[in-house]
């Protein structure tokens, strides 16, 4: 088994059924694949007698090599309701010597022996709610064979494990690693075999997840705690523990390496985003790695003391605190326990985990309104079983529109009238309103009846039904009214400003960094636009210039903003960027900006590159592993800042003696004559600093601290020790002079306080005194009375500790100790 494989398969709607498929599937073993017809056997459904008869009749499998079996084996189901049907499978005798109980090395055990290459099913059937099943109009076939299953018995392989692409990863993990991979496992007896097949588990486990991990990072899944990022983080942290087994190497990185260059001819995504997928392999388990450490260092522990009070259940709230707490995986506790013999309390864990999400489940108040979200996703449903979907009319610059209104809400019931001074949810059979979503906020404006008018401060849209989150302003609001919308025009082209821009900016990032890089996630408000992205590393100074000029580079070329819709497939086949995962319907939006960028988006957009004006990054850093985070501003907001830039800058340089010369930045762009200032007054500076220390340094002196010197007596040898309190604030200087000072007194042990807050403390011993005197326990000693810590080696350690007032104390416990 796999977390990831390659299937092959066939399918019918319709034009051929029982007969085309056994024969299809047949004709492709035997002829094409030339597989030997004597090591194949077929399973069919108890009662399917078509499908055994045209097997033995048609394609000349004698009956004894046809197999039927029940529903649990032999019946297909999409779920409780809809097609359904018998199926057909094949499987390959790999041949007596397969490894495993002979009971269940036989057609129908668990043995390893008889293994399912292709499974054909048979849709002929509709079941309903009771369990009934009637005949389809038209029966169907759907295929499915194991690629990875095919090559393992194609090149006499008795395990997908044994075939060349999985042993490329395997051979290199047993290089690495310093272990044997077995393949032949009958030589090894009892214990010994018990240890190989671990060992070779662990190869199986890193190899297979090192595929699935590296091809879900190409497709654009990162590791995250929910959703498919929760899968792939699972599946690479049981990869890495297996791999810990194996070596304390990092295996995942270099096996990514030798999957790229084996598979990546037929898989060019995975050399596209080889770069993205390393990195985050790096980053992810040098992340897991920390956590498993303190995880396993807890749960030890916590095992240790149930089995010292023999006791064999671990409680679900340790479950639940490693969890919580230390972001240690359930599974893996669980997986750990067992190893341990210890039972784990899930459903203590379920209810401390349900309570968690009930504390963290907040009421939904956007913009003052107090609605919660059951509500809100209950009356969107209601309307649209009644209604159908509700209509967006702000395409195309349209801010204004009318409408009915379907239905009025004060946030958690239906009500048939707002008055002045409410507020609540309205909606109506179309609006200009665009409702948040694809990373674009909520229209904001005002609406008006007859009868009253109200601002809308939000706008939302569950079910296809868009929500008015309004405040009446005068008169009343009533359900069944004709309303008027008015959209905020300014606002409305400041946000489509920036959703433009974050499409050229999407584009920009992969032109400069690489294709690997996908959309995380997004925010386009009025004045802002904040953009998250697949990238394993900061964004360097040039790689950011590089980024602005090709977005602004854009909005200058003065390109016209086309929309088109068509069907998903079409936009694919265009090249249109979709989000990864979104669920899109029978027909989808794309926006066409030239060549530079063509994406699927159902938000406002400006009609020409032109009406941005100016684009400009505000900051770039680090959301989670993998992702980074660019904000940015456009239009006047870039400009202005630009303008603001511009006279701070000329104002430094007018403190210089200096002002901006355009004809010059012109000629030498890249010159900065600020920076040049700066960076010849911080070289003065660090010169000053270091004069400034040498004369506090020369304050000091040596003859005086040795003339301070006390004598002591260790274990009968007569030492020197100095203890000051010294006027040097730097840390670096007062280890210089502990050595001076170690040196002078050949035999004997050094401690010396700063005067800086915290003090820093420098203890240093002479050699022939390190294994009687240790400098780590004379700082600790002094900084744990001085109120701080420290530590180091025997000969020279360090620290630091806030309360100088205690310093005397700390010399006199020193004294004692050392005597």
């Amino acid at each position: 088994h796999h977390t990831f494989f390659e299937m092959l398969g066939n399918f019918s709607f319709g034009d051929y059924f029982k007969k085309d498929a056994i024969h299809f599937a047949w004709e492709f073993l035997t002829k094409d694949l030339q597989m030997d017809k004597n090591r194949l056997y077929v399973t069919v459904f108890e009662s399917d007698d078509e499908a055994a008869d045209i097997w033995h009749k048609q394609e000349g499998i004698p009956k004894d090599r046809i197999y039927r079996f029940g529903e649990k084996d032999n019946f297909w189901r999409m779920g409780n309701t809809g097609p359904c049907g018998p199926c057909s499978e094949i499987f390959y005798d790999q041949g007596e010597n397969v490894p495993g109980d002979p009971k269940e090395n036989v057609m129908g055990g668990e043995g390893d022996r008889f293994i399912e290459i292709w499974n054909l099913v048979f849709m002929q059937f509709y079941e309903n709610e009771k369990g009934e099943q009637t005949p389809l109009p038209k029966p169907s076939i759907d295929t499915g064979c194991g690629l990875e299953r095919l090559a393992s018995i194609l090149q006499g392989k008795i395990s997908n494990y044994h075939s060349e692409d999985f042993q490329r990863l395997i051979q290199l993990a047993s290089h690495l690693s310093g272990k044997e991979y077995f393949m032949d496992i009958h030589p090894f007896k009892g214990k010994d075999r018990e240890l190989v097949i671990q060992s070779n588990a662990a190869f199986n486990v890193v190899a297979d997840h090192v595929r699935a991990a590296s091809f879900l990072l190409a497709d654009g899944v990162l590791p995250s705690n929910e959703g498919r990022g929760y899968v792939l983080r699972r599946i690479l942290r049981r990869g890495i523990r297996y791999g810990q087994k194996l070596s304390s190497k990092s295996l995942f990185v270099p096996l990514a390496q030798e999957l790229v260059q084996t598979m990546g001819t037929a898989y060019p995504e995975l050399v596209q985003g080889e770069r993205h997928i390393l990195s985050t392999l790096k980053d992810e388990e040098a992340r897991f790695l920390k956590t498993l450490g303190q995880g396993t260092e807890i749960l030890q522990k916590e095992i240790d003391d149930l089995k010292a009070k023999k006791q064999k259940v671990l409680s679900g709230e340790i479950l639940f605190k490693l969890y919580d707490t230390y972001g240690f995986p359930v599974d893996l506790t669980q997986l750990m326990a067992k190893e341990e013999g210890i039972e784990v309390k899930n459903e203590e864990f379920e209810d401390l985990m349900q309570k968690a999400r009930e504390l963290a489940k907040a009421s939904w108040k956007g913009n003052q309104i107090d609605s919660d979200t059951a509500h809100q996703l209950k009356l969107a449903q209601s309307i649209q079983k009644k209604y159908g979907n509700t209509a967006f009319q702000g395409y195309h610059n349209t801010v204004s529109g009318q409408g009915q209104i379907f239905s009025l809400s004060d946030g958690h019931k239906e009500v048939s009238e707002l008055k002045s001074g409410e507020s609540g949810i309205l909606i109506a059979d179309q609006t200009p309103f665009y409702a948040e979503g694809g990373g674009q906020i909520g229209d904001t404006g005002e609406l008006s009846t007859g009868e009253g008018t109200a601002q809308v401060i939000d706008c939302q849209k569950h079910s296809d039904v868009h929500l008015h989150f309004i405040q009446v302003t005068d008169g009343s609001i009533k359900s069944n009214s004709q309303v008027l919308f008015k959209v905020k025009e300014e606002t409305r082209n400041a946000t489509a400003n920036n959703h433009s821009a974050t499409h050229l900016l999407h584009a920009a990032l992969r032109k400069v960094l690489g294709e690997h890089v996908t959309q995380a996630g997004s925010l386009v408000e009025p004045h802002r636009l904040r953009f998250d992205f697949t990238h394993n590393q900061p964004l360097s100074a040039q790689e950011i210039e590089e980024i602005e000029y090709l977005v602004n580079r854009e909005i200058s070329k003065n390109t016209s903003v086309q929309t088109r819709t068509m069907s998903p497939q079409e936009a694919q086949q265009q090249g249109a960027l979709a989000l990864f995962g979104e669920k899109y319907g029978d027909r989808v939006r794309v926006v066409n900006m030239g060549s530079f960028s063509m994406e699927l988006c159902g938000g406002t957009h400006v009609d020409n590159t032109a009406f941005i004006k100016a684009f400009k990054l505000t900051s770039e850093s680090g959301v989670s592993s993998g992702v980074r985070r660019i904000e940015a501003i456009t239009g006047l907001s870039a400009l202005n800042y630009l303008l603001s830039t511009y006279k701070n800058y000329n104002a430094a340089l007018e403190l210089n003696g200096q002002k901006f010369n355009y004809n010059q930045w012109q000629n030498a762009p890249q010159t900065n004559p600020l920076k040049a200032q700066i960076e010849k007054y911080q070289s003065e500076l660090k010169e000053l600093k270091h004069e400034i220390k040498s004369l506090k340094s020369n304050q000091i002196s040596l003859e005086d601290l040795l003339n301070q010197a006390k004598d002591f007596t260790v274990q009968g040898q007569k030492i020197k020790g100095v203890l000051a309190d010294v006027s040097i604030d730097d840390r670096q200087l007062l280890s210089e002079l502990s050595d001076q000072l170690k040196n002078k007194i050949e035999n004997g042990f050094v401690l010396l306080v700063g005067d800086a807050e915290p003090s820093p403390l420098i203890a240093s011993v002479t050699k022939d005194l390190s294994q009687k005197i240790k400098a780590g326990q004379i700082v600790k000693t002094a900084s744990e009375i001085m109120s701080g810590k420290g530590g180091g080696r025997p000969d020279f350690a360090q620290g630091s500790a806030p309360d100088r007032s205690k310093i005397q104390e700390a010399f006199k416990a020193i004294e004692e100790w050392v005597t």
